[in-house]
């Protein structure tokens, strides 16, 4: 077992800064996406990640995104290349119409299958568990079973769902995925702000030591520590001015974004479809290149037999 500190200082991971360094790493990214969706990560890239800050432009509030394109091995020795869709949320309503916004604007610039995560800073009704999957599946209504099958058109524009609610993380360490979480645990805080708390598990993988030595660092850098005081100054300067619940946008404003959401999903079909016409388009013109070829070989044929038949003629004659 490692041994590492005794209740070692660590940055809390559920604050936006502190969360975009831990998975700017690639090799903490590729533990937290292969031990979360139980799957062989062969590679990961970042893609570009939006960030918690205030524009001073409009004065907005930008919320962290982050995506990767990512390899992935099934359990059949499968494999493809998805998105993953990473978010977190922590008390705001708007933040499902963020996350739906979102996913129609993924839909709409990109072909590959999606897989998105949610990281919750607050508890789910009748969800009582730290970690959900909600998976989907093939079913043969006609014959009702289950089927053993994939289609690229649907897996474009169907999703799996991974949610993970840090306030119901209990400190369980008997899988990688318990180790993986308790990092994660909102307990042991070392001030009211809740930026700092103590680790005080024991740390028996690599992985996990990475993580806790990046959280340690960002706890007592002079650097990473201003950014966790920013990020808690934004929140206290939203919450004073807009009040704790700040994000119930008005009804007008809800839907538009739900009107941008349904516009941003009509586009991602209509681009599902360009793509399959484009595909019939590509067929079409193999089929019409073998055809003229065709063509050729009977208009050279035609030639030849011409061409035997004047000789035929002439040895006659």
């Amino acid at each position: 077992m490692l041994t590492g500190e005794d209740h070692m200082l660590i940055a809390n991971p559920i604050y936006d800064t502190v969360f975009k360094h831990l998975l700017e790493n690639k090799r903490v990214a590729k533990f937290f996406i292969s031990t979360l969706l139980n799957k062989t990560v062969h590679s990961i890239e970042l893609r570009t990640p939006e960030h918690t800050y205030i524009d001073k432009k409009n004065s907005e509030l930008r919320l962290l995104r982050l995506d990767f394109i990512v390899e992935i091995e099934e359990k059949n020795g499968k494999r493809s290349k998805i998105i993953i869709e990473m978010q977190k949320a922590d008390k705001y309503d708007a933040d499902l119409v963020r996350f739906r916004k979102y996913l129609g604007r993924e839909y709409m610039e990109d072909i590959l299958p999606i897989t998105s995560i949610y990281i919750l800073g607050f508890n789910l009704p009748g969800i009582e568990t730290a970690c959900l999957r909600i998976g989907r599946g093939y079913y043969d209504l006609i014959e009702e079973r289950t089927m053993e099958a994939s289609a690229n058109f649907v897996e474009s524009l169907t999703h799996d769902c991974y949610i993970v609610q840090t306030s119901r993380i209990t400190g369980r360490l008997r899988t990688p995925l318990d180790r993986l979480l308790s990092v994660f645990e909102q307990k042991n805080f070392m001030d009211k702000t809740q930026a700092s708390k103590r680790y005080d598990h024991p740390i028996s993988d690599e992985e996990i030591k990475e993580i806790v030595d990046i959280l340690h660092y960002l706890s007592v850098d002079p650097d990473g520590r201003k950014e966790l005081d920013d990020e808690q100054y934004y929140r206290e300067y939203l919450d004073a001015t807009f009040g704790p619940l700040y994000a119930k946008i008005d009804e007008k404003t809800q839907k538009l974004v739900e009107k941008e959401t349904e516009i941003a999903a009509r586009e991602a079909e209509l681009s599902v479809k360009d793509a399959e016409i484009t595909a019939k388009d590509a067929e079409l013109s193999v089929k019409d290149a073998e055809i003229a070829a065709k063509d050729a070989e009977i208009s050279a044929k035609d030639t030849e037999l011409a061409e035997l038949k004047r000789k035929l003629e002439l040895a006659l004659s």
